[in-house]
């Protein structure tokens, strides 16, 4: 599995594997592990939401335990991601000695469009920024953005060779019990 196979997947069923907004962290931490801590704020007493991270995959979480974002930040050399949420192939990803897969991040928004396009994914254009713009897909009750990079002022022109910069799923309809 590479990575266009993980960001499509996210796509068509709003999560990463088991990593789904609306899931439960025990649950998830019952096939996963335990998280790893990963709060903004080092050293800070924990406040909710927390965040927990497996891999480079974090997770928002609701105090009622409950996920309410799953986000993967691409903008990196490389991203770490639970072997269990990529499925059982590791061909085109190094498998890790912490149960996950590296992979290469780097997507451009015309292989994301083509593939999304493939797996007949309905998206729309969503946040147009000078150097930013993003995409949605609609799972309701989860919204999966996806957010590149651009040229300032590139303007549509740019568009095709923007780099793929976050993926975000998240609970449009949470409230906590």
């Amino acid at each position: 599995m590479n990575i266009m196979d993980v960001l499509t997947d996210m796509a068509l069923t709003g999560g990463l594997g088991a990593l789904k907004p609306g899931a439960s962290l025990d649950e998830v931490s019952g096939v996963l592990g335990a998280p790893a801590v990963a709060d903004h704020v080092p050293g800070a007493a924990p406040s909710w939401p927390r965040t927990f991270a497996y891999g480079d995959v974090r997770l928002e979480v609701c105090r009622c335990g409950l996920i309410h974002r799953v986000a993967l930040s691409t903008w990196t050399d490389s991203v770490d991601i639970p072997a269990a949420c990529t499925g059982t192939r590791t061909d085109t990803g190094t498998k890790t000695g912490a149960g996950t897969v590296s992979m290469s991040p780097t997507v451009t928004f015309a292989q994301l469009r083509a593939a999304l396009d493939l797996a007949r994914v309905a998206w729309e254009s969503d946040l147009e920024l000078a150097s930013q713009f993003s995409v949605v897909v609609d799972r309701e009750p989860v919204l999966v953005r996806f957010t590149f990079a651009t040229e300032a002022g590139a303007g549509a022109a740019g568009r095709s060779d923007a780099t793929l910069h976050s993926a975000i799923a998240r609970d449009t309809e949470h409230m906590c019990p």
